[in-house]
């Protein structure tokens, strides 16, 4: 297994991205969440070495319940909004960003296809919305590993854009867990 990022380069700040937030990162960092079926894109501007990403857990806004207690990143269609806006807002037009796309895991598929897992795949729909709003601001991502049975621990290093990825194992998601206290 590759040696966590936070333990190669401690002279970079690490933010971790949780379920519902979106991250800007003007100056080099390494941003990190782990994903199920939740979908992250990571945005990149090569130019400024500026970084960000979201972590969304639900596909669209017509999910929103309570508009003012659910953060807009929670959705991925608001979330690739408000990422690209606050690029913009930094002078970083979308046409100048690299994005990269992960997770949506179908944790369900592991015991096998069926009709009503098939329905329930909210990250499948995660990954196409998140394709969607992306589309609609002309960016299509770079690299994508999305879908598949296992959930996912990211590490993003603002100033490069570069990715490490580990696919997820229940034992792997507690120790990464577990991890994320030490670093």
């Amino acid at each position: 297994m590759p040696r966590s990022p936070c333990h190669d380069r401690p002279d970079l700040p690490l933010g971790h991205v949780s379920i519902g937030d979106c991250a800007f990162a003007p100056r080099p960092m390494l941003l990190t969440t782990v994903l199920g079926s939740c979908v992250c894109a990571t945005f990149h501007h090569p130019g400024r070495r500026a970084g960000g990403m979201f972590h969304a857990m639900l596909p669209d806004r017509g999910m929103r319940k309570n508009t003012e207690r659910t953060p807009v990143c929670t959705f991925a269609d608001l979330a690739v909004e408000a990422m690209v806006e606050r690029f913009r807002a930094a002078g970083m037009a979308p046409d100048e960003l690299v994005v990269k796309l992960f997770g949506g895991a179908n944790t369900m598929e592991a015991a096998g296809r069926s009709e009503l897992n098939d329905m329930l795949d909210v990250g499948a729909k995660n990954v196409r919305t998140a394709l969607a709003a992306l589309a609609a601001h002309g960016l299509a991502p770079t690299v994508s590993d999305v879908l598949g049975p296992h959930g996912r621990k990211l590490y993003f290093a603002t100033a490069t854009g570069e990715v490490w990825l580990s696919y997820l194992t229940p034992e792997l998601a507690r120790k990464y867990l577990a991890e994320r206290k030490r670093c």
